[in-house]
């Protein structure tokens, strides 16, 4: 064990205090915590070093002598110390006295071990979790640089962006991506009709402060969906002073971006409660081409701009929290909108008059799409007698509209100002309850987890018909250790999945006198067992080794069974199959870990096995609909998937960083013996920073390989390199943070595709030279 802890019961600084519980109107006794840190290899105090208690969020400050104290009650805590330049620690103590801890912390110089990176459901840090978790602080410098989530997360190795222009991705996983990635927003995982390729990630990146990575499979904590990963965006830490105050803005050259975010939180006694309003405007982006080729068919690229690629973004969020010893809970709401052009081919094929007059930049056209997404939860944390009940109620509705000039795919008549060619109105209601308790030496967690869906299409065009959903799973986790540098964790979960729609019916296009069923009645009832296990190994302060195990069980959503027809973001014709049954799926992930003050290394190697993997196939048919584009058909084939991550941070000198991050993946249809359609391709990341107290300067070089492992009428994609500058500020002054930044992307105005963006598609390059320049307040 890295944390050197020297426990000694004090039986004097026994402290009683009545305390009035909301919940209960009882009088409790409490416990002082009193301790010192310590620097491990110089024994002198360490000021500043903030001790968080995981289960009432509750924190504080070493003094300049080390020293601390907190008040809790008796019972079961997990205590976070985290300070930068050193390693961040954790502990679990069961206290039933007064108690002094002696807490010795390790000098580093890598970053990423400043923040304590831990498991959401096990608390339990990274160190001695099995699986593979990566910590993300999105500072100001990563906020400017993109305006989206998706985008900052290809910064991590085996991560990376499916993205339809600027401004619309999601995070792929080793590959993996939709409804095999979950995204929890705070505890709620997001529901936004995420199986769809062109649907991004309803959230405002300015609220995200912190996001936790899972990469391999979570299905046994969060529910089948995460078959894949977990995206964790962690709530704000509470305000520290009565009143904080934020501001940012930030601009971005190549679409003449301009954004900015202010929030405003207040805390007085037990009572916090905070705001934030974001907006982000943008418009139609540059790329360094001057033409494009689709079927054959050379189009112009204007003033070598995408026209109607503009958009805007606009959010508001709010909380109050109540935190007490006994009792902790937070309520937020949030609204999110967003409106973004889609470049004119997306509907129908391109034409040159159509996509060569531009126009304003900054006008959005038809055809563009616009979402709605309004959240409302609680997270809720009660103390029953020495542990813990964790409960999380949620409602989300996600408003989807597509509109485009009216074209007609059926008989029907359509009105000339009708726009609405695709609207999904989709609510759920989710609700998550957990206990934690200790027991023997080890830590278990009971969990129920319930969300139920249901969706309303409109609009003259048809994709997916209306359905409904309920999803139960029940689950226990556990965890331990043996001696004192062995590790193990795992459970299983029972989970419960019914899918329900109507027959769908249309007029046929071709024949006046036709009627077709589009998606057939569905009502389908699906269950299975997911079952992790996992070792870590930690035979010395130097070496980790991991091993993680796990069967897991996804069920068909609605697009795979029921699908049926043009989803014009994505320029094709889709087709799911009604009979596909569940994924059972076979995943291994192997990894090292060997770390000093100054070095960091990281090796990951993961197989996955799957008996009955669904993916959505490229054929070699066209739609019969009018100008619909390439049919894409629903399949399900025995697949194996393989590949690594190598993580590199390294400290030569006290100021000098250098990073390096490389991914390969590898699959196989066992079928055909050819690879999966949409398979990101390997990439390597390489930067350089050199940080003085008061800025830094940086460079960035991506290598992406060509990716010729495509799938049978997939088109393969060049190799390309990009760089990146990066050049930083931050100052103090009369107890105000601020920071200036400036970072110049694609450099050199790099023609390049990406495999994963829609538009490559059209042979469209992506978005070429960008100054971005952000600022930001902080009282």
């Amino acid at each position: 064990m890295e944390m050197i802890f020297s426990i000694s019961l004090t039986k004097g600084r026994l402290i009683l205090l009545g305390l009035f519980l909301a919940f209960t109107g009882l009088s409790q006794e409490l416990k002082l915590i009193s301790g010192q840190v310590l620097d491990a290899q110089t024994g002198q105090p360490i000021a500043e070093v903030r001790i968080t208690v995981h289960e009432t969020e509750k924190s504080v400050l070493s003094n300049v002598d080390g020293r601390f104290e907190l008040l809790l009650q008796k019972g079961h805590y997990h205590l976070h110390f985290e300070r930068r330049s050193y390693r961040a620690q954790d502990l679990d103590l069961e206290l039933t006295m007064a108690q002094n801890l002696s807490i010795s912390l390790l000098p580093s110089a890598i970053e990423l071990e400043e923040l304590l990176i831990e498991d959401g459901l096990f608390n339990q840090n990274s160190r001695e979790f099995s699986q593979q978790l990566t910590s993300l602080r999105t500072d100001l410098s990563n906020q400017s640089a993109s305006v989206d989530l998706g985008v900052l997360l290809s910064k991590e190795p085996g991560v990376q962006a499916l993205n339809t222009g600027v401004g619309i991705s999601k995070p792929i996983i080793r590959g993996f991506t939709g409804n095999r990635v979950t995204v929890l927003d705070q505890g709620i995982k997001q529901e936004g009709q995420q199986w769809g390729m062109d649907h991004g990630l309803e959230i405002d990146p300015f609220q995200v402060q912190r996001m936790e990575l899972v990469k391999g499979p979570a299905a046994l904590q969060y529910g089948s969906d995460a078959i894949g990963g977990v995206l964790r965006i962690l709530p704000d830490a509470l305000p520290q002073k009565k009143w904080n105050f934020r501001l940012q803005s930030n601009y971005h050259s190549n679409n003449q971006a301009i954004g900015y975010s202010g929030s405003v939180a207040y805390r007085k006694g037990a009572l916090s409660s905070g705001i934030r309003l974001s907006r982000r405007q943008y418009h139609d982006f540059r790329v360094p081409a001057e033409q494009f080729v689709y079927n054959s068919f050379v189009l112009p690229i204007t003033d070598n701009t995408l026209k109607n690629t503009a958009g805007y973004l606009q959010s508001a969020q709010a909380y109050v929290a109540w935190n007490k010893e006994q009792y902790r809970a937070r309520y937020r709401l949030s609204v999110y909108d967003q409106k973004q052009g889609l470049y004119p081919g997306a509907t129908g094929v391109p034409r040159a008059f159509d996509v060569g007059n531009i126009g304003s930049t900054s006008d959005i056209n038809l055809p563009f799409q616009q979402i709605r997404h309004y959240k409302l939860y609680s997270i809720q944390n009660v103390k029953i007698g020495n542990h813990w009940l964790e409960a999380e109620l949620g409602y989300q509705w996600n408003d989807r509209e597509e509109r485009s000039l009216p074209h007609n795919h059926g008989f029907e008549e359509l009105d000339s100002g009708a726009t609405l060619a695709l609207g999904l109105d989709l609510q759920s209601f989710q609700s998550n309850f957990r206990y934690r308790f200790h027991w023997q030496g080890q830590d278990f967690i009971a969990g129920l987890s319930q969300q139920w869906r249901q969706n309303r299409s409109a609009g003259f065009e048809y994709l997916i018909p209306d359905y409904s959903a309920f999803q139960s799973g029940l689950y226990l986790l556990s965890k331990g250790q043996r001696r004192e540098k062995l590790f193990w964790d795992g459970g299983l979960r029972w989970e419960f999945v019914n899918q329900n729609s109507p027959l769908s019916t249309a007029l046929w296009w071709n024949n006046i006198d036709s009627i077709v069923d589009r998606s057939p009645a569905i009502n389908r009832n699906f269950s299975n067992l997911a079952i992790a296990a996992g070792l870590v190994y930690l035979p010395s302060a130097n070496w980790q080794f991991k091993l993680h195990l796990a069967r897991s069980f996804r069920p068909p959503n609605v697009a795979e069974l029921s699908s049926n027809g043009v989803h014009h973001g994505t320029f094709r014709h889709e087709v799911g199959d009604p009979g596909l049954d569940p994924e059972l799926a076979w995943q291994g992930d192997l990894s090292l870990e060997f770390r000093t003050k100054e070095l960091l290394l990281q090796v990951a190697s993961y197989y996955y096995y799957f008996e009955n993997y669904i993916f959505l196939r490229p054929t070699a048919q066209f739609s019969l609909l009018p100008e619909a584009g390439q049919l894409y058909v629903y399949q399900q084939a025995p697949i194996v998937q393989g590949g690594g991550e190598i993580y590199l941070d390294w400290h030569p000198w006290a100021n000098l960083h250098l990073g390096n991050g490389a991914e390969l993946l590898l699959n196989r249809n066992l079928n055909t013996q050819l690879p999966l359609p949409f398979s990101p391709p390997w990439s390597n990341l390489t930067s350089l920073k050199w940080e003085e107290d008061k800025w830094y300067l940086g460079l960035e070089w991506r290598y992406t390989w060509a990716q010729e492992r495509v799938d049978r009428n997939e088109a393969a994609t060049p190799n390309y390199h990009l760089f990146n500058l990066n050049l930083g500020f931050h100052w103090e002054w009369r107890n105000q943070e601020f920071q200036a930044n400036a970072q110049l992307r694609n450099a050199f105005d790099t023609a390049y595709l990406r495999h994963l963006s829609r538009y490559r598609i059209l042979n469209l390059p992506e978005q070429g030279r960008n100054l971005v320049i952000g600022l930001a307040w902080k009282l």
